[in-house]
């Protein structure tokens, strides 16, 4: 695929013109027009839509953009990295997670191995919502962290490091707040967040489904950081995972299991393909460490009268 296409693309969806886009890449406006068409014609896709002079990306030219943004980052990478190997250097872990693990669980993981490992070079990617599924190819990475557990994927191998609960997040004066367990049916008269796409909306849909009930949210958001934080504003709740509470104000949330009880698992995964080095494993290890005391923070929630028990 034509590279050059590929950047005039992405400056158009920054700049909202064809003529501003082909200016930054030096090109006449009539080249720019015939490089266009010819990425859409490769691609199958309608990227643009005409709101007079402005050129407004379609819904697969967005979902596109991010994807072609992704790549030519890694292709402009590729200088750096052979200097890198050049200069003898090669030690380098690249690892990926989802945003609600990255402050409670990667973090603190990167800094421990540190400790040990304080030349090697770490290529650290928060993935957003919609990227999540690019764990599933076994790809662009050498560890991850995955929750909930892809299954069934033949590209990537998983070690568990912990569970949780799929809980209704919400504020402490709530009046479901005091309950031990929650039922889906409990929720239905509530304002709702949740996230726009992704495997969390997925799965809420579905646990509304199944008790013949549909999920209508009230608000909508990026992440589940987002919402978990938009509880406290607007006093609707949220089904997620108490992890993200890990970096808020416990004082100020509840957190309550939603009877069936439904757990997710976290995750270490890992491409099959790869080799595991011993930078890998050490780093696997300190994962495993730090998942412990994560695990240790979240029983926090639900001591006392709340302790959960698969069997209610």
């Amino acid at each position: 695929m034509n590279l050059q296409a590929i950047r005039l693309f992405l400056h158009i969806i920054r700049r909202g013109s064809l003529a501003a886009a082909a200016g930054e890449l030096h090109m006449s406006p009539s080249a720019a027009s015939r490089l266009l068409s010819g990425l859409e014609r490769s691609t199958g896709l309608k990227l643009f839509s005409r709101e007079g002079q402005r050129l407004r990306p379609t819904v697969e030219g967005e979902q596109y953009y991010h994807e072609c943004h992704r790549a030519l980052v890694a292709v402009d990478e590729l200088p750096r990295a052979a200097r890198r190997l050049a200069g003898g250097a090669q030690s380098r872990l690249k690892f990926s997670t989802a945003s609600r693990l990255a402050t409670v669980l990667a973090l603190p993981t990167i800094a421990r191995f540190a400790k040990s490992y304080p030349d090697v070079e770490i290529d650290f990617e928060v993935l957003r919502v919609q990227d999540i599924d690019r764990i599933r190819t076994g790809v662009d990475f050498d560890i991850a962290l995955a929750a909930p557990v892809p299954t069934g994927i033949p590209a990537i191998q998983l070690a568990p490091l912990f569970e949780m609960p799929i809980t209704a997040v919400m504020r402490r004066d709530h009046i479901l707040a005091k309950r031990n367990f929650v039922r889906i049916g409990d929720l239905a008269g509530h304002r709702l967040i949740a996230t726009a796409m992704g495997p969390g909306r997925e799965d809420l849909e579905q646990m509304f489904k199944a008790e013949g009930l549909e999920a209508r949210p009230r608000y909508t958001v990026s992440s589940i950081e987002v919402g978990c934080r938009l509880v406290l504003g607007t006093g609707a709740l949220m089904i997620a995972d108490p992890a993200v509470l890990l970096t808020a104000d416990r004082e100020s949330f509840a957190a309550v299991p939603v009877k069936p009880l439904r757990m997710i698992q976290v995750s270490v995964a890992t491409p099959v393909m790869k080799p595991e080095s011993r930078l890998m494993r050490d780093f696997k290890a300190c994962l495993r460490e730090e998942a412990k005391l994560v695990e240790k923070r979240l029983s926090q929630f639900f001591r006392g009268p709340r302790k959960l028990r698969k069997d209610r």
